[in-house]
């Protein structure tokens, strides 16, 4: 059966099942796995942060490597950052007085209505803070450094 404004539904039992809900939450999880692969690229990038479980020493293929001791290393899957791991990363809002000033001398502006834009140098700087540059936070695969 297809409605006044166009969606096709079924009725089993008496219940009306709109397709459109199921296909929207389908271009959802679609959307969803998109995000979470191509965040998952910019991991790497936060070698030597801090995590719930110790400190992120390396990535190899789909294995983090998390130093949880002066000599234990353990081994984790990649896709286990934002269920089990968690980067402990902090916003670009909560860096001090002072890292902003640095930040300003390696090359960091703020512009109207363009946003951000940094230097190589800025942008390192950043990392080395472990400022979350990618919504790392918001994706639910880090923890605000705030709330650890």
């Amino acid at each position: 059966m297809i409605s006044r404004n166009g969606t096709k539904s079924l009725t089993t039992f008496g219940v009306r099942v709109l397709l459109r809900a199921a296909s929207s939450l389908e271009t959802k999880k679609l959307l969803y796995i998109n995000t979470m692969s191509r965040l998952q690229n910019c991991i790497p990038l936060y070698v030597g942060c801090e995590t719930n479980n110790g400190t992120f020493i390396g990535i190899v293929k789909n294995s983090l490597f998390i130093q949880n001791g002066e000599h234990s290393i353990t081994e984790y899957s990649k896709q286990s950052v934002g269920q089990t791991v968690f980067l402990h990363l902090k916003r670009l809002s909560d860096i001090t007085d002072e890292q902003s000033q640095e930040l300003n001398k390696k090359g960091f502006n703020i512009g109207r209505p363009s946003g951000y834009t940094f230097s190589n140098d800025a942008f390192l700087y950043l990392l080395s803070l472990h400022v979350d540059l990618f919504g790392l936070i918001n994706a639910g695969m880090a923890k605000d450094l705030k709330t650890c």
